[in-house]
């Protein structure tokens, strides 16, 4: 049969010899460090996450800005095949024009399409690329903490 195990007595239990000025010194320094180490990281998490909304926003502004050019530019070639269509001498010159144009019209559109799609994911990319590395720095500090 094994043999039990022993309970340990009050005195046993509440060793205080171990219990110093330099355990507890020791002990607080290490409190200390864990609290400077949160701190830095809570502040470059911050960091990142003001760097990955300024990423976004200027995605935006550039969005915005590309949208914008692309609606006039479009409006101004509206209003210039309407122009040329109502100018005309024929009816069948009218709808040459106005075929020509919407041929254009459906280039232009697909290539804004693909201009605001790349827009879009170089904007997210660049918006979580800040988040992601704080996020591969906590796993990488959570790992470090394991036995």
């Amino acid at each position: 049969m094994a043999a039990a195990k022993k309970t340990a007595t009050g005195a046993e239990a509440f060793d205080m010899t171990a219990f110093s000025p330099d355990t507890f010194k020791e002990g607080y320094e290490k409190f200390a460090e864990g609290m400077t180490s949160f701190a830095d990281f809570q502040k470059e998490s911050l960091n990142a996450l003001m760097a990955s909304a300024g990423a976004f926003a200027k995605g935006f502004e550039k969005l915005t800005s590309e949208s914008t050019a692309f609606s006039k530019a479009a409006f101004e070639d509206t209003v210039s095949n309407a122009k040329a269509a109502t100018s005309a001498k024929t009816l069948q010159e009218a709808l040459e024009l106005n075929s020509d144009f919407m041929k254009t019209s459906v280039e232009k559109n697909l290539g804004q399409i693909n201009k605001v799609a790349d827009i879009c994911a170089s904007t997210a990319k660049d918006a979580t690329e800040p988040l992601t590395a704080r996020y591969t720095e906590l796993v990488e500090k959570i790992q470090s903490y394991r036995p």
